[in-house]
């Protein structure tokens, strides 16, 4: 059997459909504006939920919470250019 991934233990979902919701009303500066779509989906949720589906369950509770931060500041769109971010997912 394969090892549980974070996804399926836990997300913030709260802190992401925050996020999402904001993401969705900006109206200049973010690739979103470029062509309104109707249905368009925000791209924090997906951001998250991609990258939660591919790293395995957190061990303990530090580590669970050291995940979860990182999920939650992954998803906004201002920390696209972080530095300490790429990096992070660089190494992943």
């Amino acid at each position: 059997m394969t090892e549980k991934r974070f996804i399926e233990e836990s997300f913030p979902v709260k802190e992401i459909s925050a996020i999402s919701a904001k993401e969705k009303n900006i109206r200049h500066g973010h690739i979103s504006t470029l062509h309104i779509w109707w249905a368009r989906r925000p791209l924090a949720a997906s951001r998250a939920t991609a990258y939660a589906a591919l790293i395995h369950a957190p061990k303990d509770i530090d580590e669970w919470n050291e995940e979860r931060q990182f999920i939650i500041d992954f998803a906004k769109w201002e920390n696209t250019n972080n530095q300490k971010i790429s990096f992070t997912l660089m190494s992943f």
